[in-house]
Parts: structure tokens; C-alpha cells; sequence
């Protein structure tokens, strides 16, 4: 039985495990095994895991949503000399299905550009070479087919680490830990919802299922990086989570998640966004009848890439203040 669920291991064996948007199932079953430490209530349905925790008999249910997929690419295309894909040059690829099966972006050498290459290119242009003759790349690929970064986690120093799909696969797993054992007013349902990086579906059917009282949405959002100026230019690495306040979500709860951070020593930083936030928060808050809905945010280097960045003590605190949260009954215990 694991009962302490070291961080930094459980983002790196979430990060390794496929999961394109839309074809989960291998991160699905990678969060099952860790999530079934805390609790035996578990079910995977339509690409997306709902795990009960918390006080299962309480009247009252709050849902943590963090989706699980992963961002990818499907194979529209097969000729003599690739397959059309958006994505960024000299990107490593590989087939979810098959992840021996690599393929490299093509891109011009900056020795024969006349320098337009710095633009997008379109689709048309852009080409994967995976090394094979063409009868050998159509017996190993078909129409449909994902492909993914085939990049791996590393240590970075200063206990930062790099990673795909740390967006989001860094989300809400460490919470059901911190809950453990531990009485609160909430019956809480962790939902790793589907395809969020498409349509959001995971979140829009789960939340409809589970028509909870509050929400609390765990994505990741924008840390300072070269180049980067505005208000995400002072948003930092371990600093903490980041508080969304929006005027799509509960001004409570906000209120509310500051707060607990003050109360308990937890770093914090705040996001305002005017309008919706981009999150699966902007389905859940409108969900059914609608639902009272905060989003808490881990800072985030370089999202959509294949190395994207985050500090491994934004993850724990960002877990710590939800748990928190809960703990003390949320924003509307009377």
C-alpha cells in the first residue's frame, strides 16, 4: 500500500503514459493505480475516471476536476514523403499505439532559409519522416491514428522538472492523498475528465452526472518566460498556486481559497481574467442548473510544447490548499 505519494514520481509516470485527447485509456489506467491507494470507488466511462473521497454519506459534494488528456495529432494523410501534422518543427513524434514507431518533423536548416521559415507554416508543408520506405510506413500506420510528443520527464535544478502533458497531468491526483483518512463535510469526486484540450466533453458530461454544490477546476496557466511581458510576466515558479478570479466564477470561493492560504502559510498568486478562463471551467460553471466554481492554476513554462516546465512545490502546495479548502467546509459552511 503507498501511503506517502512521492510528487515528483507520480507527474513522471503520468507524463510517460499516452492519452491523445479523445484516446485517454493509458493515463486513465496510470492515475487508477495510483488512485486506488485512497479509495475503492472508482469508475472509467467515456475517457474519463470519477473517483468518490471524502465523506461518501455528506449531503454535500464538491468536484475536482483536472483533465487527463494529452496534447496529440492524427494522422489525416500518408504519401511517399510524410503525413501532414500541425505542429512545431523538428518535434519528435511517436505512435500511441505503438510508441517504438518515431518520426521527426521536417525542418529547413537555417543555412538554406531565406528566413520565411519563421512563420507558421500551413499544414501542407509540414511533413513527419519516420526513416521507412512508404510500404512500411502504411503497415505501420493508418488514417486515425494519434501521434504524440515522444519526449521524456527530466530533472531540472532548483527542483523544477521538465515534461510533456504537464498540462494537465500535474492536476488534482496528489489531493486524494491529503484527504486520507480525514473527516470533512464534503463527499469529494475527483474528476480526470476527457478531452479538454478539443471539445471539453469530459467535463461538460461529468459534471452533469454528478451535479455537485462547488467545483474546483486544477489546470495549469502561464509563468514568466523570456519575452513574455504583460501581467504573466510577474506570475513565478514557486511562488504557489494561482487563484483565478473571473467573473464566470464564485466570488466566494475565490474569496474563500485566498483566505485559507493566509490562514495555513501557503503560497499563493492570483490570476484575473476578464471573461471565461479557458478552463474546463467555463463547462462546469454553467453545468445543469450551474455550479458555484473556482479554478486554481499551476504555473507553467513553455505550455504546449514538448518540454514544458513547473516546480514540483507549486504541485504540492496547489494539492495542500485544496485539501485545505475542503478541510475547513469550503466557502458556504453556515
Amino acid at each position: 500500500v503507498r501511503y506517502t505519494m512521492n510528487t515528483k514520481e507520480l507527474i513522471f509516470e503520468l507524463c510517460c503514459a499516452m492519452g491523445v485527447s479523445g484516446r485517454e485509456e493509458p493515463a486513465l489506467s496510470v492515475a487508477e493505480k495510483f488512485l486506488s491507494d485512497y479509495t475503492d470507488d472508482i469508475k472509467i466511462s467515456n475517457g474519463s475516471l470519477m473517483a468518490v473521497c471524502g465523506n461518501k454519506n455528506s449531503d454535500k459534494t464538491i468536484l475536482l476536476d483536472a483533465h487527463i488528456d494529452r496534447i496529440g495529432f492524427m494522422v489525416t494523410e500518408i504519401n511517399e514523403n510524410g503525413f501532414d501534422a500541425r505542429t512545431l518543427a523538428d518535434t519528435l513524434l511517436c505512435l500511441q499505439n505503438n510508441p517504438d514507431v518515431t518520426g521527426v518533423v521536417c525542418c529547413m536548416p537555417p543555412h538554406l532559409s531565406d528566413g520565411k521559415e519563421d512563420k507558421a507554416m500551413p499544414t501542407d508543408k509540414i511533413w513527419v519522416d519516420f526513416g521507412l520506405p512508404y510500404d512500411e510506413v502504411n503497415k505501420l500506420i493508418s488514417f486515425g491514428d494519434m501521434l504524440t510528443f515522444a519526449s521524456k520527464p527530466a530533472n531540472l535544478l532548483n527542483g523544477r522538472i521538465v515534461a510533456p502533458c504537464l498540462d494537465n497531468r500535474c492536476g488534482v491526483v496528489k489531493c486524494a492523498e491529503l484527504l486520507k483518512d480525514n473527516e470533512t463535510d464534503y463527499k469529494v469526486i475527483i474528476l480526470l475528465s476527457s478531452q479538454e484540450e478539443t471539445f471539453g466533453t469530459g467535463a461538460k458530461t461529468g459534471a452533469f452526472t454528478v451535479e455537485a454544490d462547488e467545483s474546483i477546476v486544477v489546470d495549469v496557466s502561464f509563468a514568466s518566460q523570456p519575452d513574455v511581458s504583460g501581467f504573466y510576466s510577474s506570475v513565478e515558479l514557486d511562488k504557489g498556486p494561482m487563484i483565478c478570479i473571473s467573473s464566470i466564477l464564485n466570488k466566494e470561493m475565490s474569496k474563500s481559497l485566498e483566505s485559507v492560504a493566509k490562514d495555513k502559510n501557503i503560497p499563493y498568486q492570483l490570476e484575473p481574467i476578464a471573461g471565461r478562463t479557458g478552463t474546463n471551467a467555463d463547462h462546469i460553471s454553467i453545468s445543469g442548473k450551474g455550479v458555484k466554481t473556482a479554478v486554481v492554476s499551476i504555473p507553467q513554462r513553455y505550455m504546449h510544447t514538448q518540454n514544458e516546465v513547473i516546480s514540483v512545490a507549486d504541485v504540492d502546495n496547489t494539492a495542500m490548499l485544496i485539501a485545505e479548502y475542503i478541510k475547513c467546509g469550503g466557502a458556504f459552511n453556515d
